[in-house]
């Protein structure tokens, strides 16, 4: 018996060195040594993850936005195709491991691969800790690759060229408005008007404070942990720049700071209505409207679309007679107190 189980060892792992190689753009992925289901799909997605508990800090935003992005296919609403993706999750953990309560899976598939077995075979780099990076690896309708993101995080940086190329397998046109050429504002400018949504735009809203946050994408970052809301009297704590730099913690921070007669917060990103929708709520915030800023008309006017098909992080606010008093063009964690100081300035004016 001992010697049956020993060969079995053996032919397992020279099942996987069979197929070991580095993975590249164009290659054909052996999707059949991780699952055996024959069902097509548009498209597959491969994750390669440390871990899917609460030691991997970005994991349940990773499912989340997996789950809500492709899964649910809410990336794609009103356009002509809404394409279907397989998404497999390789896990570095044991199959019994403490899972988030986040996490949201849906018909995503799980393999756990505590041994790495996975890992050595496509040749993707161990994780040295629950909180390393990820592996994603996108597949088109044949099994090729077509994109390898070595360092994703569930940041939106990478959130969205993942989804712009999953669009572009599908000949799905990704619209940027073609008003690319507007000025650059500076301080003491008319702030250029918007649609907000439906019923609001932003020349509504003169005579109060606006801040205006940019942001790569809904569900980037790191999720906050659930608390109880009724205990909190002041704004969450931050400990560290890398907290402060999380689109969910930034959003949530602010929340506290802007009195709502007196002020309001926009963020702005493009992520569909029903993905904001669910954002909001995963985020539970007061005095925060979530625009969508489809075609990145708004996001050129203000200067933060980036040509890699996401916002960045530009911080503007608007005092109350429609005019740009602050902007800061690449907002990092070190300008959140002048940000803040800008603020209170503003809303003591009358």
């Amino acid at each position: 018996m001992k010697t049956i189980s020993v060969l079995f060892v053996f032919v397992m792992i020279l099942s996987f060195s069979i197929f070991a190689k580095p993975l590249e753009l164009g290659q054909i992925f052996p999707l059949e040594k991780l699952s055996k289901e024959t069902n097509q799909a548009d498209n597959t997605i491969v994750v390669f993850i440390p871990s899917l508990t609460e030691d991997c800090e970005y994991a349940s935003m990773l499912t989340q936005s997996f789950y809500y992005y492709f899964d649910q296919k809410l990336a794609f609403e009103k356009l002509p195709k809404s394409p279907v993706t397989k998404i497999f999750l390789v896990v570095k953990d044991k199959i019994d491991a403490a899972k988030s309560t986040q996490n949201i899976i849906g018909k995503m598939n799980v393999i756990y691969d505590e041994k790495g077995e996975y890992f050595n075979a496509f040749e993707v780099a161990q994780p040295s800790s629950k909180n390393a990076d990820s592996t994603i690896v996108l597949l088109d309708s044949t099994n090729k690759i077509a994109l390898i993101d070595k360092n994703y995080r569930s940041q939106g940086e990478h959130l969205k060229p993942l989804e712009n190329k999953l669009k572009q397998l599908n000949g799905i046109k990704i619209n940027v408005s073609a008003n690319s050429k507007s000025k650059e504002l500076k301080v003491g400018d008319i702030a250029p008007d918007f649609q907000i949504n439906e019923t609001q735009k932003l020349s509504n809203l003169r005579g109060k404070v606006v801040l205006l946050s940019f942001y790569p994408a809904a569900f980037s970052g790191v999720l906050p942990k659930p608390i109880d809301l009724s205990l909190l009297s002041k704004p969450i704590s931050i400990v560290s720049d890398k907290d402060l730099m999380s689109c969910a913690i930034q959003i949530k921070d602010l929340d506290f700071k802007l009195p709502t007669e007196e002020a309001k917060q926009i963020v702005i990103s493009s992520s569909t209505n029903p993905i904001l929708f669910n954002w909001e709520k995963a985020l539970d915030t007061n005095n925060i409207i979530y625009a969508n800023d489809a075609d990145y008309s708004t996001s050129l006017k203000y200067g933060s679309y980036n040509p890699n098909g996401y916002n960045n992080r530009v911080s503007v606010i608007i005092d109350r007679k429609g005019k740009i008093a602050y902007i800061d063009k690449s907002f990092e964690a070190k300008d959140e107190e002048i940000l803040n100081k800008k603020l209170d300035e503003l809303l003591k004016k009358k």
